[in-house]
């Protein structure tokens, strides 16, 4: 397990943030699928224009997650304010895809429900931050190099660095 992970950890940068991209754009349509089907109440497949708005989500999450800069910051070493930036732009793109499936959908028959907005916002702030926190949870431990204790003699303001 630990060999993969480091496989991973030493892909080029340009291919972790195609994979991030690739599974954010699979939890947007996944989860715009489960808001509806809770909304309903049993597991349905959207069909007409909101099939559609569900299909091309991922042309608003991506450019929205991009200009957060949710695909350039190291997820192993992610903190609160990139839960900030994530809950941000989950926002911002449930905000968007709500307000433009509204202004596409065919009269109020086969509309969304509003819940469905919500409720799909509520569930990407969980998978999509929740999925970062445990990426970061699991490859936080991989080190390439050991490390070895040393001592720093001297409190100057280069012993401080070196300590930092």
């Amino acid at each position: 397990m630990k060999a993969i992970l480091i496989k991973i950890t030493d892909l080029h940068q340009f291919y972790k943030q195609l994979i991030m991209m690739f599974f954010d754009s699979f939890i947007a349509i996944a989860m715009l699928f489960i808001a509806y089907s809770l909304r309903l109440g049993y597991w349905a497949i959207p069909s007409g224009s909101l099939f559609f708005a569900i299909i091309v989500s991922p042309l608003l999450v991506i450019p929205i997650f991009y200009s957060f800069r949710l695909y350039q910051s190291v997820v192993r070493y992610l903190g609160f304010k990139g839960l900030l930036s994530i809950a941000q732009a989950v926002t911002l793109y449930a905000v968007m895809w709500g307000l433009l499936s509204y202004m596409f959908s065919v009269n109020g028959v086969n509309g969304i429900p509003r819940s469905v907005i919500f409720i799909n916002w509520m569930l990407c702030i969980l998978s999509i931050g929740g999925s970062r926190v445990l990426a970061r949870w699991i490859f936080r431990p991989i080190n390439k190099t050991d490390n070895t204790n040393i001592i720093v003699y001297g409190i100057g303001s280069a012993g401080m660095e070196l300590s930092n």
